[in-house]
């Protein structure tokens, strides 16, 4: 018995590789910081090989080693700008949680974070965590295994072309619904600090005697932390909607290859 491996197939099957390897890497949940890097080349092996297998991928023509590299590079940027723009959704969450501990004082205690490797609010971190967990258990990150599935429909192999003005305009508004969406789900604290510093300042008024700033920097303290605990019941709808935002950003995107 002999086994013929077809060289044009394994170069068609690479390619789609170097797309899903690059997504995986950035993506949000399969490209977490505590995901190993040998389990994340795994999964990205395991989704080529099921993408490959689902879809007709048809086999990829090339002149040169040249012309294969290229077809390389347009792949990888893919991948990336998929990965990047799905990440930066997540990343709303920690705009949120910022916005959230400077306007309870909570800006000077700083962790790890887990998904950007960088210092970050301790809300910040806890939107994440949470969000990732209800993704991970109501199974919305099979919604980003989709959206690189859907990428190979939409942007067929070795058929990249980039449209700079379409891309520029996706872009624009990816970064607009960035901060837009980060300050909505900041709002609840938002609001209610506020209407709490202008209590505050009636009293330091009526009562100039008493010293509202020790006062009120105990009562932001306490008052945040009751409105965020109330806030945390609207974590899955948050969820639903990045995850929805999420998926009309990448199509977006998509059009622009």
């Amino acid at each position: 018995m002999s086994f013929d491996i077809a060289t044009l197939t394994l170069e068609t099957f690479l390619l789609v590789v170097v797309r899903t390897g690059c997504f995986v890497a950035i993506a949000p949940i399969f490209g977490h910081k505590s995901v190993n890097a040998r389990l994340r080349v795994l999964i990205a092996a395991c989704i080529s090989l099921s993408v490959f297998s689902a879809f007709d991928v048809r086999l990829i023509q090339y002149d040169s080693v040249l012309g294969y590299t290229l077809l390389v590079i347009k792949e990888a940027v893919v991948g990336l700008s998929l990965g990047f723009v799905s990440s930066l959704v997540m990343s709303i969450l920690v705009l949120a949680g910022e916005f959230i501990d400077r306007e309870i004082g909570f800006t000077m205690v700083t962790t790890m974070g887990s998904t950007s490797g960088s210092m970050v609010t301790i809300t910040s971190e806890l939107y994440d965590k949470l969000v990732c967990l209800i993704m991970v258990i109501t199974n919305l990150h099979y919604f980003i295994l989709k959206a690189i599935a859907r990428s190979f429909e939409v942007i067929p192999l070795g058929n990249v072309k980039i449209n700079p003005v379409y891309l520029y305009s996706g872009i624009l508004d990816c970064i607009i619904q960035y901060f837009s969406i980060g300050f909505r789900i900041a709002m609840p604290i938002f609001l209610g600090t506020t209407i709490l510093n202008v209590i505050l300042g009636i009293l330091s008024k009526s009562s100039p005697q008493m010293n509202m700033f020790a006062i009120g920097m105990q009562l932001k303290v306490l008052f945040g932390l009751i409105v965020l605990s109330m806030a945390i019941l609207f974590v899955p709808n948050i969820t639903n909607y990045m995850v929805e935002h999420m998926s009309n950003m990448l199509s977006s995107l998509m059009g622009g290859f």
